[in-house]
């Protein structure tokens, strides 16, 4: 059985459907989504493709006839190179099928398929390492806790 709070259910013993509050809509100019286009070098044609809607809907947003989509707005800011969503991202850029890290670096997604491996074997010999130190560690402790040794002297 299911306690539910009496918050949540009405004078009638029916119960209330929660209204969640959505974060404010950020329109998008259409004009700003235009020179987004015009910058990044692309056609309505190309800009459609990228974004996978048609040629008309893209006119559309750029005549203002219809409300361009923040999300649509966004991947095409970062599919034509601009700096990627999120503080984690800070300073990485994406171009084409390239992702360019703060520092220059380029990646390929063929080399990206294969970072995983990269960070295993980094991480298996980072664990490997420790053991070993923790190995001399506790080798000298023995050491140092152990009696010394008599020697004789034969002569």
């Amino acid at each position: 059985m299911v306690d539910i709070p009496a918050r949540q259910v009405s004078a009638g013993g029916a119960l209330v459907k929660r209204r969640y509050k959505r974060k404010p809509y950020k329109p998008i100019d259409y004009e700003r989504f235009r020179q987004t286009r015009l910058l990044a070098g692309l056609t309505q044609t190309e800009a459609a493709c990228l974004l996978h809607v048609t040629e008309r809907t893209v006119r559309l947003w750029e005549q203002g006839r219809h409300p361009v989509p923040y999300a649509a707005f966004k991947l095409l800011r970062i599919l034509t190179g601009y700096a990627l969503p999120g503080d984690a991202w800070a300073g990485w850029q994406l171009h084409g099928e390239h992702l360019t890290s703060p520092g220059g670096r380029t990646f390929t997604a063929k080399e990206l398929g294969w970072m995983w491996l990269t960070f295993a074997m980094a991480r298996n010999w980072q664990e490997q390492r420790l053991a070993e130190q923790a190995a001399r560690s506790q080798a000298r402790e023995a050491a140092a806790l152990s009696p010394p040794s008599t020697l004789r002297l034969v002569k």
